[in-house]
Protein backbone atom coordinates (compact mmCIF):
# COMPACT_ATOMS: atom_id res chain seq x y z
CA UNK A 1 0.00 0.00 0.00
CA UNK A 2 1.35 3.33 -1.00
CA UNK A 3 1.14 6.35 1.30
CA UNK A 4 -0.11 9.54 -0.17
CA UNK A 5 1.99 12.50 0.71
CA UNK A 6 0.20 15.57 1.81
CA UNK A 7 1.19 18.81 0.13
CA UNK A 8 3.57 20.88 2.17
CA UNK A 9 2.15 24.25 3.06
CA UNK A 10 4.51 27.19 2.83
CA UNK A 11 5.68 28.26 6.23
CA UNK A 12 4.42 31.67 7.21
CA UNK A 13 6.83 34.15 8.71
CA UNK A 14 5.77 35.30 12.14
CA UNK A 15 5.60 38.93 13.15
CA UNK A 16 8.70 38.59 15.32
CA UNK A 17 10.62 37.10 12.40
CA UNK A 18 9.44 39.92 10.15
CA UNK A 19 10.58 42.53 12.66
CA UNK A 20 13.96 40.85 13.00
CA UNK A 21 14.33 40.72 9.21
CA UNK A 22 13.52 44.42 8.90
CA UNK A 23 15.94 45.29 11.70
CA UNK A 24 18.66 43.16 10.12
CA UNK A 25 18.13 44.75 6.70
CA UNK A 26 18.13 48.25 8.24
CA UNK A 27 21.27 47.50 10.23
CA UNK A 28 23.07 46.22 7.15
CA UNK A 29 21.92 49.14 5.03
CA UNK A 30 22.64 51.93 7.48
CA UNK A 31 25.14 50.25 9.80
CA UNK A 32 22.85 51.08 12.71
CA UNK A 33 21.56 48.92 15.54
CA UNK A 34 17.94 49.39 16.56
CA UNK A 35 16.91 48.74 20.17
CA UNK A 36 13.62 48.23 22.00
CA UNK A 37 12.09 50.43 24.67
CA UNK A 38 13.10 47.77 27.18
CA UNK A 39 16.74 48.05 26.08
CA UNK A 40 16.59 51.86 26.20
CA UNK A 41 15.14 51.71 29.71
CA UNK A 42 17.88 49.28 30.76
CA UNK A 43 20.62 51.55 29.37
CA UNK A 44 19.13 54.54 31.17
CA UNK A 45 18.32 52.69 34.39
CA UNK A 46 14.66 53.66 34.14
CA UNK A 47 11.21 52.15 33.65
CA UNK A 48 9.98 51.22 30.16
CA UNK A 49 7.56 54.14 30.14
CA UNK A 50 10.21 56.78 30.89
CA UNK A 51 11.84 56.82 27.40
CA UNK A 52 8.41 57.22 25.81
CA UNK A 53 7.59 60.19 28.04
CA UNK A 54 10.93 61.88 27.36
CA UNK A 55 10.65 61.28 23.61
CA UNK A 56 7.12 62.67 23.60
CA UNK A 57 8.38 65.81 25.36
CA UNK A 58 11.27 66.14 22.88
CA UNK A 59 13.87 65.48 25.56
CA UNK A 60 15.06 62.14 24.12
CA UNK A 61 15.56 61.08 20.49
CA UNK A 62 12.32 59.94 18.92
CA UNK A 63 11.95 56.26 18.06
CA UNK A 64 11.37 55.09 14.50
CA UNK A 65 8.36 53.05 13.48
CA UNK A 66 9.24 49.71 11.89
CA UNK A 67 5.71 48.35 11.55
CA UNK A 68 2.32 49.37 12.89
CA UNK A 69 3.08 47.69 16.22
CA UNK A 70 6.87 47.88 16.32
CA UNK A 71 8.96 50.89 17.24
CA UNK A 72 12.70 51.01 17.86
CA UNK A 73 15.34 53.56 18.85
CA UNK A 74 18.63 54.08 17.06
CA UNK A 75 21.36 53.00 19.48
CA UNK A 76 23.72 55.71 18.20
CA UNK A 77 21.17 58.43 19.05
CA UNK A 78 20.62 57.05 22.55
CA UNK A 79 24.38 56.91 23.12
CA UNK A 80 24.76 60.51 21.90
CA UNK A 81 21.98 61.57 24.26
CA UNK A 82 23.59 59.68 27.16
CA UNK A 83 26.93 61.39 26.51
CA UNK A 84 25.40 64.88 26.73
CA UNK A 85 21.65 65.09 27.49
CA UNK A 86 21.53 68.89 27.80
CA UNK A 87 23.66 69.39 24.70
CA UNK A 88 21.47 67.01 22.72
CA UNK A 89 18.33 68.81 23.85
CA UNK A 90 19.77 72.22 22.96
CA UNK A 91 20.88 71.01 19.52
CA UNK A 92 17.50 69.41 18.83
CA UNK A 93 15.22 72.01 20.39
CA UNK A 94 12.41 73.31 18.18
CA UNK A 95 13.42 76.49 16.42
CA UNK A 96 11.26 79.50 17.22
CA UNK A 97 10.38 81.64 14.24
CA UNK A 98 9.81 85.30 14.57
Amino acid sequence: MRHQSTPVKPRLVTTEQTIEAVQHAYSNQVGERLITDKEVAHLLGASRSWPWKLAQDGRLPAPIRITERCTRWRLSEIRAWMADPQGWQAANAPKLEG
